[in-house]
């Protein structure tokens, strides 16, 4: 699945290591870090994109709710979303 939000561009891929979790992955790491603690962003090697977060789907379905939900422009390219 890719992602294009005021927050950045994620892809979101099934995790390689647990099948109960999702591998967030961006090519800047701020775009996770508008998101996520940044604790949890580690370096991806040897992929299109540079960094990554393992978060259940769960978790990251509540994130996606709270995107939707601090939507608030009628011009997608209006500004940034911080989640609080």
């Amino acid at each position: 699945m890719l992602i294009t939000s005021t927050n950045g561009f994620l892809s979101v891929v099934n995790s390689p290591l647990d099948v109960d979790h999702l591998l967030v992955r961006a090519k800047c790491k701020t775009d996770l870090s508008r998101l996520f603690d940044e604790r949890r962003i580690y370096p991806i090697e040897h992929d299109t994109f540079s960094f990554g977060v393992s978060i259940c789907k769960q978790e990251f379905a509540d994130t996606l709710i709270k995107m939707i939900k601090c939507i608030d422009y009628t011009n997608f390219e209006s500004g940034m979303i911080t989640l609080d």
